[in-house]
């Protein structure tokens, strides 16, 4: 896990694919935003307005990357 300022980021590990995880905080509009890239490059982006919300789905995510096989890197 890396912490750059307003980003943490996850890699996780499947078969030799690489999958980033990635949590941003909006200073303007304060949102957090959970962006997971998968190794075709493609993205998913979810939004969320409380740390609370933030832990939460995180979790769920996380548990679902687990659950399909990819390992924390």
């Amino acid at each position: 896990m890396l912490f750059l300022g307003f980003r943490m980021i996850w890699f996780f590990d499947k078969a030799g694919e690489k999958l980033r995880y990635e949590i941003t905080r909006d200073r303007v509009g304060g949102c957090y935003k959970v962006v997971i890239t998968r190794p075709d490059g493609t993205e998913s982006v979810e939004e969320v307005d409380e740390p609370t919300e933030l832990i939460e789905r995180s979790v769920q995510l996380m548990n679902s990357l687990r659950g399909d096989g990819w390992t924390v890197a």
